[in-house]
């Protein structure tokens, strides 16, 4: 098979169930991933992914089996087959294109983030009824474990030359909050939620999701941080769409989580950024940083 390794190529190829016609890698740099997009020779579309660590392998084929069946039909990719001596999965396609910079008009905008909020809540509800989220070795543990990352981040953000005095010290205050709150609701979390993970069906206006090698229990509004502290930061619209196909309101405890959780999140993604020359999550990264320094709001 062409542009993919032989073992893998016939592994999928048994797999699809006939003759695959045409590779493309559409491999995205930024996630370590490699992935191909195959066509039957029927036209029937798949995806062969290969993950980048056996971590992210194991998230992903445990998320396609027990949780995402819930979003639906259409919502998602189907997990065809996975073989852990390769990484491998492969995936069908679903209808869509990308969301980011689809240009999408401003009707089906608001319908695209309401789907997402509908999509997430039934992923977060996946596992059972929403509860309160005891991460592995307590909550104490959790939120040790975040402010420790964030002073690694800080520190090495830092050095390199990237963060001025008020930055850093709104990194670092943000993450000690997380020491002050009680038990969030919990969820089973698409993990790296974002457009570059929402495949819009034009002629259907119907939304599905994809991306899952970072998929875990948590606590719900871990997956909100990027849809509050980025497209729907400056849009009320977009929020008032994504909250009522979400079908609840935030609690008090996780609208205080959330300014926190985007300034960790930032951090990783900066530190990250700078480490693999991402200039576009770096500057993401910046943005969600200064928005915090003003005290700008996200309203979800």
């Amino acid at each position: 098979m062409q542009s993919v390794p032989n073992t893998i190529g016939d592994w999928a190829r048994r797999r699809a169930g006939g003759e695959i016609t045409a590779v493309r890698s559409v491999s995205w740099r930024a996630d370590g991933a490699r992935v191909w997009e195959l066509t039957r020779a029927d036209a029937g579309r798949f995806f062969l992914k290969v993950a980048p660590t056996p971590d992210r392998y194991t998230r992903e084929t445990h998320a396609y089996r027990h949780a995402v069946p819930a979003l639906g039909h259409a919502h998602a990719p189907v997990l065809v087959d996975s073989d852990p001596g390769r990484l491998a999965l492969l995936l069908t396609a679903v209808p869509g294109a990308g969301a980011s910079g689809h240009g999408l008009g401003r009707a089906d905008r608001a319908e695209l983030y309401r789907q997402a909020g509908g999509l997430l809540r039934r992923l977060h509800d996946a596992c059972g009824a929403a509860g309160a989220a005891v991460p592995v070795g307590g909550a104490d543990r959790w939120a040790a474990d975040r402010h420790a990352a964030a002073e690694e981040q800080v520190a090495a953000l830092s050095a390199a030359g990237a963060l001025d005095a008020a930055e850093r010290r709104l990194i670092l205050d943000r993450a000690a909050v997380l020491h002050l709150l009680p038990p969030l609701p919990a969820g089973f979390l698409h993990g790296d939620v974002g457009e570059h993970h929402f495949l819009w069906d034009a002629a259907g206006r119907r939304l599905a999701l994809a991306g899952f090698a970072r998929a875990r229990l948590g606590c719900a509004v871990e997956d909100l941080v990027r849809v509050a502290y980025g497209p729907c930061l400056p849009d009320r619209a977009l929020r008032a769409a994504f909250l009522c196909g979400y079908g609840r309101e935030l609690t008090d405890a996780e609208r205080y989580a959330l300014p926190a959780l985007a300034a960790l999140d930032a951090a990783e993604t900066w530190a990250r950024g700078l480490r693999t020359g991402d200039e576009e999550a770096v500057g993401r990264a910046r943005g969600v940083v200064g928005a915090l320094l003003e005290g700008v709001g996200s309203g979800v």
